[in-house]
């Protein structure tokens, strides 16, 4: 356990891309710790939803579906955000049901079907931001996680969720992009199937991942959008006036490098019969809130970067904030040493203006 430990701390910090470091960390992990089948995934730490999975087998890919449009939203059984509030890196489903794992809905409707009994779950979260998670899991005929296994996917947590937030602020290999970057939309039935969708909503779809022949009837789908689908069917369900009701979004990284924002909104509010998706580049604020999670700023500090770009003064700041003028000089310093910049104007440039890539 130990070897694997530092071949996959070592991947954390080798410059690979989410993808590549969520694959090559999880097929380390089953030389220590034996895995029937896993799930790797990136998630949006602004809203916390998954936004790509790493699956050990396309065989589970329906499987995987299902979890991210109900379980991530229904079950109430270790959730990952109630895992990171906690800051509770990983845990065995036997362990947080006490022995009774039916009482977990993905137990009962995923496992349970497919002939899996043992569960562990992990988050990769810094200061409070989920960056990724996992679930691993074995068949009946394996043995259960034991403490020594969950403590290993617990040290190995803030490594992997280090090597997410910096993949974050690195570029890929790109082509120059086309120019066109019109927002697509896709209008999707109540059971997920595309109903309409744009041809810009199709480029940008296949941006977010391979898509299956079947993608229209709900099959083959970006992990992304399988994420705002159960988001919006949460939303309903959650708020009878759909005037009032919250729109879902996340952020998600394409394959050109680019920074996508997905928002989602119930087509016909008094009826809800259909889901509208739309799929953008992401405007500049969206990215500059990544870019400040990534560079690790503080939730204060982050308030007076958000001051400085309206051209706010010092003495404003200190009057807006209820702190010294000193405190937001402090603050400010801080700031230039993560971002590796010196100045209000080149800081609000690197945050706001250059592309992330």
């Amino acid at each position: 356990m130990d070897r694997t430990f530092s071949e996959v701390r070592r991947l954390c910090y080798a410059g690979l891309d989410e993808e590549a470091l969520l694959r090559e960390a999880a097929e380390r992990t089953r030389r220590a710790v034996p895995l029937d089948h896993y799930c790797m995934h990136t998630n949006d730490p602004s809203s916390g939803l998954v936004t790509r999975g790493v699956l050990s087998g396309a065989e589970y890919a329906e499987m995987a579906r299902l979890a991210l449009e109900r379980v991530q939203f229904e079950d109430d059984v270790t959730p990952f955000g109630w895992m990171v509030t906690r800051r509770l890196a990983a845990v065995s489903l036997s362990e947080s049901t006490g022995g009774t794992p039916e009482r977990a809905l993905r137990y009962r409707e995923i496992m349970a079907p497919l002939g899996i009994e043992h569960e562990l779950r992990g988050v990769f979260a810094l200061d409070g931001e989920l960056w990724g998670s996992v679930t691993a899991m074995r068949e009946a005929a394996s043995p259960d996680f034991d403490t020594r296994e969950v403590a290993f996917f617990r040290r190995i947590a803030p490594h992997l969720a280090a090597g997410l937030k910096a993949a974050a602020l690195r570029s890929h290999a790109l082509t120059e992009p086309d120019g066109d970057d019109s927002p697509g939309i896709l209008v999707l039935d109540r059971g997920g199937r595309v109903v309409q969708h744009t041809g810009a909503a199709e480029r940008w779809l296949g941006e977010l991942g391979t898509l299956g022949p079947r993608w229209r009837e709900g099959d083959g789908q970006p992990s992304a959008v399988s994420s705002m689908i159960g988001a919006l069917r949460r939303s309903f369900e959650q708020d009878t006036n759909r005037e009032g009701s919250s729109i879902p979004r996340l952020l998600v990284r394409a394959s050109s490098g680019r920074w996508l924002a997905l928002h989602g909104a119930w087509s016909e509010p008094g009826r809800a019969s259909e889901m509208m998706v739309v799929i953008e580049v992401a405007g500049p604020r969206e990215v500059a809130w990544l870019k400040t999670s990534a560079y690790g700023l503080t939730k204060r500090e982050r308030e007076v970067v958000d001051l400085i770009v309206r051209g706010t003064s010092t003495r404003q700041i200190s009057r807006a904030l209820y702190i010294s003028e000193y405190t937001v000089q402090e603050h400010l310093s801080n700031v230039f040493e993560k971002v590796g910049e010196r100045g209000r104007r080149a800081l609000v440039k690197r945050l706001y203006l250059d592309s992330l890539f």
